[in-house]
C-alpha cells in the first residue's frame, strides 16, 4: 500500500469522525430540546447521551481533532459534577454542544487558536454558592480510579466552589493537566501506566505545570521509604479516617479559600 493510498484512507475515516459526530451531537441537541419541552427522556436516551460525548472524547485526537476531545473529556466532567443530563444543565450543556459543533462543522481546528481560554471558559458545573457561600475559582484535578474515594473527594472539592476535573490513568492526567492547567492535582499513588510519584516527578518538569499544587494519595506516611524519590513540592496526603480535614488544612495552608 503506497503513501498516497494511507493518506486517502486516513482522510476518508477522518470525514466519516466527523459526520457521525455531528450526527451525535444533532441526537443530543434533540434530546436537550425534549427536556425543554417538558417530554421525558428515558434511561436509554441519557446513557445514549453519556456515550455519544465518550466516544466522541476518545476518537477525537485519533482522527485529528484533539480539542473536540478535550471538550468532550471537559463534558463528560460536568455531567459528573452535576448529576447528570436535566432541565437545569441543558444551557451549559448546550455551550458544550454548540463549540464542539462549531469546530466540526469547520472541517479543520487551526482557526481556534486560543485553546486556553475556549477550553477555561467552559462550563464547569461547580455550585454557585448558597447561603451567601463564595465560590473559588479554583481548578482541581483528579488523578484516580472511578470509585467512593474519587466522588468522596470530588464532593468535597466542589461543596468548596472549586472546578473539578477528572482522569482514570496517568495518561490522561498528563493530557487533561496541560490542557486546563489545574492550581491544585490530587493523585493516587497507583495510578497506571507511570504511578503518581513518577507522574509528579513529570509534572515538575514541565514549565506550564511546575508551580501546581501537588498531592500525593497513598496508603505510606510522608518519609516512608516507598516515598523516597518524591518531588519536594509534593504534598503526602495519608489514606486514614481523617484524610478529607487534613486535605482541607492543606488548601487553608495554601490559602486557596482566601481570608479564612
Amino acid at each position: 500500500m503506497s503513501d498516497q493510498d494511507v493518506e486517502v484512507i486516513l482522510a476518508r475515516l477522518r470525514q466519516e469522525f466527523i459526520e457521525t459526530a455531528r450526527d451525535q451531537l444533532d441526537e443530543i441537541e434533540m434530546y436537550l430540546d425534549w427536556l425543554e419541552s417538558g417530554r421525558d427522556i428515558g434511561e436509554e436516551e441519557l446513557f445514549g447521551v453519556q456515550r455519544s460525548i465518550h466516544n466522541i472524547k476518545g476518537q477525537g485526537s485519533t482522527f485529528g481533532f484533539p480539542l473536540v476531545g478535550r471538550i468532550a473529556h471537559l463534558s463528560e466532567d460536568y455531567l459528573k459534577n452535576t448529576g447528570g443530563v436535566q432541565l437545569d444543565t441543558v444551557k451549559d450543556l448546550r455551550v458544550f454542544v454548540d463549540t464542539m459543533m462549531e469546530i466540526l462543522m469547520t472541517g479543520d481546528e487551526a482557526g481556534f487558536p486560543d485553546t486556553d481560554d475556549l477550553l477555561r471558559g467552559l462550563p464547569s458545573g461547580k455550585p454557585q454558592g448558597f447561603s451567601g457561600q463564595e465560590t473559588h475559582n479554583v481548578n482541581v484535578l483528579l488523578l484516580m480510579p472511578s470509585g467512593v474515594v474519587q466522588k468522596t473527594i470530588a464532593s468535597e472539592m466542589l461543596s468548596c466552589g472549586f472546578n473539578v476535573s477528572r482522569a482514570i490513568n496517568s495518561m490522561e492526567g498528563l493530557s487533561h493537566a496541560l490542557d486546563i492547567v489545574p492550581d491544585i492535582i490530587i493523585s493516587d499513588l497507583e495510578t497506571m501506566p507511570f504511578n503518581g510519584i513518577e507522574f509528579a516527578r513529570v509534572c515538575s518538569s514541565i514549565d506550564r505545570l511546575k508551580d501546581v499544587h501537588f498531592v500525593l494519595f497513598t496508603a505510606y506516611a510522608s518519609g516512608d521509604e516507598h516515598l523516597t524519590h518524591m518531588p519536594k513540592n509534593v504534598e503526602v496526603l495519608t489514606k486514614t479516617k481523617d484524610y478529607a480535614k487534613n486535605l482541607t488544612d492543606m488548601l487553608i495552608e495554601w490559602g486557596v479559600f482566601g481570608a479564612v
